[in-house]
């Protein structure tokens, strides 16, 4: 008996460490689920390769407040790609990731473009309605089409690297 349970204990930690987010592309104003674009897991982004998300090779990975590019495709940690500060992403650079220009800012569920060391709000560039991410267009970032949808969980710094790639 408490082998069985010892087992059940074993298998329910695998399938808790194994969970993941999705992410979609979508299409039209309605976000039409499309095929599999990117598989959060464990701190990593990878590519995702067919319609169901299965691993590709490995982009990203982050932890709390800064996001690496990966030296080789298995998720070695490389130079910085991005790093957040409050509502702000900016690029980062160095194995320490010094920060740099801004990117993209966060306003309530509205994604505005930025530049500078200051990141100063330029266009809209993306609006975030649940699960669905919408392209925005100008200064106050009018809903166009969805291009994205996230399915499972998913920390909202690997959703802002996804998209200052995009």
């Amino acid at each position: 008996m408490r082998c069985l349970l010892l087992l059940l204990l074993l298998a329910a930690s695998q399938v808790s460490a194994a969970q993941q987010g999705l992410v979609r592309w979508a299409y039209g104003p309605f976000a039409t689920p499309g095929d599999a674009a990117y598989v959060v897991e464990r701190g990593h982004i990878f590519q995702a390769c067919g319609p169901f998300g299965s691993r590709g090779s490995c982009l990203f990975v982050f932890n709390g407040t800064q996001v690496f590019r990966t030296i080789d495709g298995m998720g070695s940690r490389g130079p910085g790609a991005y790093l957040t500060e409050d509502n702000k992403l900016f690029r980062c650079a160095g194995p320490f990731c010094n920060r740099g220009q801004g990117v993209l800012l966060v306003e309530g569920n509205k994604v505005f473009r930025c530049d500078g060391a200051f990141c100063n709000k330029g266009e809209g560039a993306f609006i975030l309605e649940g699960n669905r991410v919408f392209l925005a267009d100008g200064p106050f970032a009018n809903k166009g089409d969805a291009i994205l949808i996230v399915e499972g969980d998913e920390p909202m710094i690997a959703l802002l690297a996804i998209l200052a790639g995009i």
